[in-house]
């Protein structure tokens, strides 16, 4: 029995541990927080993208930074500081943000998608796991004509598996009748059948107590401080509750990735990207949609998630700096109100943010590296949520000496650390 060790509890390394566990293998976790799910799991927009993963690092993206350069409400925000790791990072960001980039990003993108949902499905059929999970779809809604009209000629150039029903606002509140109030605000939407919501944090701490019922030791409140080796074998990590050995070790931490590797020589470039969002409680009323719903022009997911409906967007470049900033977290709320003004008790919000760890490509980081016994499973910035599962059962494979069920090109540790 292969003896395994998975750095952090998020969606992503709780997957990991899962499909771990399920393969035969002696698994631990180690979690800096009190429980799973608790960091950039916690609080997301809720969407599942089994047919609408894209990259950031869009063609589109560098006009609109400097359009909505200064505004407090601007869906990307750069702030001005001394940091080196950012600018670094946002320079190979932006070479990212050509239209080729962008297709073969979201063609690997989609296909970890595909297999991730396909993975999260079955996992349903094997486990009772619920998280305030629906299978309505997911609705991207455009503001501007020419917007929707752009969406609308790209959407139909897909294939068939990926390709979303084209509507106009009528038929947009056909299928989700609490628009009704917004329609005048929208020029049409996309719709997308196989897409779905649900609570990641719900679903990770679920998981996790299934993984631990199976086997898995997950140890909360202790802290990776380095990477252990003897000579180009990583075996294990020390923490501040002492040394963890291991015969394979799986780095899923996130932002934090980055700097147990610097002990190793090797230089990741995951940044962390502060997003919001905003949580209220339904409280009985029937204006909240019943489908995920994304509004393109303004950068920011909707859902529903039992009895409270999830705001969240926006992209900030302010390093590991994890403070609220109020005034961008309300005009989230501000905006969501104004699409559904009877969803819920709008007084009673709870605010939060959350660091999406990010990739200049906008790709996770999932695989083996040249050290001997060391596995990535991060970088997953705004989809870890969507590709966790897949993710996790993928690296389940490698670390247990077999191929992949999908293929990787794209997404492995070579692109970065050679």
């Amino acid at each position: 029995m292969v003896k395994i060790l998975v750095l952090g509890a998020g969606v992503v390394g709780t997957a990991a541990a899962y499909y771990l566990v399920k393969a035969g293998h002696a698994v631990s976790v180690i979690e800096r927080r009190l429980g799973a799910g608790l960091e950039t799991s916690f609080a997301n927009a809720g969407h599942v993208c089994a047919t609408t993963s894209q990259p950031w690092a869009d063609p589109s993206v560098p006009r609109m930074v400097l359009k909505e350069w200064g505004r407090a409400d601007a869906p990307f925000v750069m702030r001005l500081r001394a940091d080196p790791a950012m600018w670094g990072w946002a320079l190979r960001f932006l070479r990212h943000c050509n239209a080729a980039d962008a297709r073969r990003i979201t063609a690997d993108l989609g296909r970890l998608a595909k297999y991730s949902h396909d993975a999260l499905v079955a996992l349903r059929e094997t486990e009772t796991l619920d998280y305030d999970q629906s299978r309505r779809g997911l609705l991207y809604l455009y503001r501007g004509t020419a917007g929707f009209d752009a969406a609308a000629r790209a959407a139909g150039a897909l294939d068939a598996d990926f390709r979303p029903q084209v509507m106009d606002m009528a038929a947009c509140v056909d299928v989700e009748p609490a628009l009704n109030a917004a329609q005048d605000l929208y020029a049409g939407g996309l719709y997308y059948r196989d897409d779905e919501t649900g609570d990641a944090h719900l679903f990770t701490r679920r998981l996790a107590e299934i993984a631990e019922a199976l086997g898995a030791d997950f140890r909360y409140g202790v802290s990776a401080r380095a990477l252990r080796r003897d000579g180009d074998t990583v075996i294990g990590a020390a923490t501040d509750h002492g040394d963890f050995d291991a015969d394979a070790t799986v780095l899923s931490l996130g932002s934090y990735s980055p700097a147990l590797l610097r002990s190793l020589g090797l230089r990741l470039p995951i940044y962390p990207v502060k997003g919001y969002s905003v949580t209220i409680p339904v409280a009985g009323r029937n204006g909240a949609p019943a489908m995920g719903i994304a509004d393109r022009s303004r950068k920011i997911g909707m859902s529903r998630l039992g009895d409270r409906f999830r705001i969240a967007g926006t992209a900030e470049l302010t390093g590991h700096d994890t403070t609220l900033n109020e005034s961008r977290a309300r005009a989230i709320l501000r905006t969501a109100k104004s699409i559904f003004p009877d969803a819920g008790d709008w007084d009673d919000a709870t605010l939060w943010t959350g660091l999406r760890p990010m990739t200049p490509d906008c790709a996770p980081v999932v695989g083996a590296t040249t050290y001997r016994g060391l596995y990535l499973d991060t970088g997953h910035g705004s989809l870890g949520w969507t590709l966790a599962c897949g993710s996790g059962r993928a690296i389940a494979d490698i670390v247990s000496g077999r191929p992949a069920e999908i293929d990787l090109d794209g997404l492995t540790p070579a692109r970065f650390l050679g």
